[in-house]
């Protein structure tokens, strides 16, 4: 699946594959491939959208 992480309130640092940094704000939003290894911190109080879309095999 591709995965669409959008940040809707505070700042959340996330970190793929334990190498690629990103830090996001409202509004901002991250799309990858959900093959990677996510890991994420929420920086402030926050709140985030996770859409996991199907991709065809």
């Amino acid at each position: 699946a591709n995965v669409i992480f959008t940040v809707v309130k505070g700042k959340v640092q996330v970190f793929l594959n334990e190498t690629e940094e990103h830090v996001l704000v409202p509004g901002q939003v991250l799309e990858f491939n959900g093959d990677n290894y996510i890991q994420a911190t929420l920086v402030e109080d926050s709140e985030f959208v996770v859409n996991l879309i199907h991709k065809p095999e």
